[in-house]
């Protein structure tokens, strides 16, 4: 148990993000909800999501980065401006 008492909260995220993976792959085996899609519609959505999992996956990075930079001896100002200038 954490000691914040959060569990229960990030059990509901997860089970709720659970049911919408499923529910969306459960769409398929329903060809007339197959077809109420447009391309347009799921191209967007393929978009948006990698999108989404490129800037998550960055920022973590950038932290990342910046605590070595931190570790490095720099202080936190530079070592974000280091940081964000090595992704350029």
């Amino acid at each position: 148990m954490t000691a914040d008492g959060n569990a229960g909260v990030a059990f509901g995220l997860v089970m709720a993000a659970g049911a919408s993976t499923g529910l969306g792959a459960a769409v398929v085996f329903f060809p007339s909800l197959v077809k109420l899609a447009s391309r347009r519609v799921l191209a967007s959505s393929l978009g948006f999501s990698a999108g989404v999992m490129t800037y998550v996956s960055f920022m973590e990075i950038q932290t990342k980065a910046m605590l070595s930079f931190q570790d490095a001896g720099h202080d936190e100002d530079r070592a974000y401006i280091y940081a964000t200038v090595c992704f350029f």
